[in-house]
């Protein structure tokens, strides 16, 4: 009995130490690119290192269009043209993504996925360069700070009460730039769209297929927490590039705060090119799958079917009828897509937002915009990735908690509505029945202004705003001087302000309180605390509509994978 059960013994420990054995990696798990694979590289192959390689490049694609939002404000005002014109410019990148989503969607998982998305974000790269050529072809908007933009040749920088009335030109200076630059921002987003489909559609399944499904909820509140800094990074580098003038190493005598201030807007976008290529190339490196030793065996079996199985496109219309046929996948994607359309405009023009209601800078807008919220998002994705690992919740509990996150978020913004600062007065103007401002009046209807150049200045009660100094009557300035001292206007405690004397219309004002006649340039500081809760308040609405964003990524997941398998 014992010689009859002897081979069995010796067998099978050393069948259990070959089965113990690490096997010999194919061709599709090492990392590297066509013959050059070393064998110090394929340590690398690792999920974690993907998910910090892949979170990095959406830092930086994700800046990209955050950073463009930035500068909005301010390409408008170089290249002259309107915020219809910024929402046509913006919706590029979605027609050429909804031209590929469904095509990269069933084709791409069959494809070498890190190499597919590489090449999506050399595009963005590509697309990043592009939007600094108007730059590089027309230079800076130097004709913005002269006194009279319709003429050439004059080096004042303010408009005064002089009396003297320029000639018109109606060849605006500029203004032959707005097509071209229009055109090649089109062109520029429209590509970038293409180059961040691939990435958003199969860089996702490509760690969920390679990693093991308890520990998918980790790696996708990770995954949602870095990218996070994206928008940020994209919305500081903009407030920074911003505080310079579009051609740094010139002094245009203006500081950021001034309304003819443009700042330099295409820094970022090349210092965002130079960036993504760096990682791309990293990126690149991935195998087709990562070794065998991190997934489940789903992932395995799934993984050996798909690439023995290539999809044909005559089966692609029959793809896309199940996935029709899933009521929670439809209803997901009807519900994303108003949360996209209502939320999307709001953050897009969130920066001008703020210029225009609470009167920040450009670059102040950009800044806050950014940092808003930043951490409070970061802690409420990292919470909700935690949550959801260690309670695992029904997709229906998950699936109520996104409705009541969404109510949540809307009515935070509703809120908001009734927020803001008092309007700015100024005082002496009308509207016209064509429902113009008219900025003319008895007291400057000598002075030859027009309203070429915007360059605001505060009347001595710290509330009364004037269109420039020659619409306040004033004839001269005085230069850089003190504070003017006044009993009730908060807005003259700035130091260093040019000051603008013998104003008419100020004299000409109601009241007779002040006796100065004189205006500082800049607008007046409102006092308004309104900014301060407004913030708060979008702190509060990002960090719990954050909690969410892991359950959303698991239940689009794992309805689809149903549906399809």
């Amino acid at each position: 009995m014992n010689q009859r059960f002897t081979p069995v013994s010796t067998v099978e420990p050393e069948l259990r130490k070959y089965q113990d054995e690490p096997a010999e990696p194919d061709d599709d798990t090492r990392c590297g690119i066509g013959p050059c694979k070393p064998s110090w590289l394929q340590r690398f192959a690792d999920p974690k290192v993907y998910l910090i390689i892949y979170c990095i490049v959406g830092v930086i694609e994700g800046a990209h269009f955050t950073y463009f939002v930035g500068v909005l404000t301010t390409l408008e005002k170089r290249f002259a043209f309107e915020s219809k014109i910024s929402g046509i410019i913006l919706i590029a990148d979605n027609i050429s993504g909804a031209c590929l989503s469904l095509i990269i969607g069933y084709f791409g998982g069959k494809w070498h996925k890190p190499r597919l998305i590489a090449f999506g974000m050399v595009m963005v790269a590509v697309s990043s360069f592009l939007c600094t050529i108007p730059y590089f072809m027309y230079g800076p908007a130097l004709h913005l700070l002269t006194r009279e933009t319709f003429e050439l040749g004059n080096n004042n920088k303010k408009e005064y009460c002089d009396g003297i009335v320029p000639e018109e030109n109606c060849e605006r200076p500029g203004s032959s730039a707005t097509v071209p630059a229009v055109t090649i921002l089109f062109i520029a987003n429209f590509i970038w769209g293409f180059g961040n489909t691939a990435y958003y559609i199969i860089g996702t399944p490509y760690l969920d297929d390679n990693v093991r499904k308890k520990n998918a909820p980790v790696y996708f509140s990770a995954m949602a927490a870095l990218r996070i800094f994206g928008p940020t990074l994209g919305f500081l580098l903009s407030s920074f590039c911003l505080k310079y003038y579009e051609d740094p190493f010139y002094d245009p005598g203006i500081d950021p705060h001034n309304p003819r201030w443009v700042g330099a807007w295409w820094m970022g976008f090349f210092i965002l090119g130079v960036a993504i290529l760096f990682f791309t190339v990293l990126l690149a490196l991935f195998p087709r799958e990562l070794p065998a030793r991190f997934r489940s065996e789903q992932n395995k079996s799934k993984e050996e079917e798909e690439r023995e199985a290539m999809p044909k496109l005559k089966d692609f219309p029959q793809a896309i009828k199940r996935l029709l046929k899933n009521p929670i996948l439809v209803c997901h994607v009807i519900s994303v897509t108003f949360q996209i359309n209502g939320f999307v405009g709001y953050f897009v023009f969130m920066p001008k937002f703020m210029e225009a209601q609470y009167q920040q800078s450009a670059s102040d807008a950009s800044l806050f915009s950014g940092a808003t919220g930043i951490v409070s998002m970061l802690v409420g994705i990292l919470l909700g990735g935690f949550l959801i690992k260690k309670y695992k919740p029904r997709p229906r509990f998950l699936t109520g908690y996104m409705v009541f996150v969404e109510i949540f978020s809307v009515l935070g913004l509703f809120l908001s509505i009734f927020l803001g600062c008092d309007s700015i007065q100024m005082p002496g103007t009308t509207v016209t029945p064509q429902e113009t401002l008219n900025l003319y009046n008895e007291c400057n209807a000598d002075c030859g202004c027009t309203a070429r150049v915007f360059e605001p200045v505060c009347g001595p009660d710290g509330v009364s705003t004037f269109f420039s100094p020659c619409f306040a009557g004033c004839p001269n300035m005085t230069g850089l001087t003190s504070p003017m001292v006044t009993t009730t206007a908060t807005a003259m405690t700035m130091t260093n302000a040019t000051v603008f004397e013998s104003c008419k219309c100020v004299s000409s004002m109601n009241s007779t309180a002040y006796a100065t006649s004189s205006v500082i340039s800049g607008f007046c500081d409102s006092g308004c605390k309104m900014f301060l809760i407004y913030i708060i308040m979008l702190c509060v609405s990002k960090f719990i509509s954050s909690t969410a964003r892991v359950g959303n990524t698991l239940i689009t997941f794992r309805y689809v994978r149903a549906t399809i398998l």
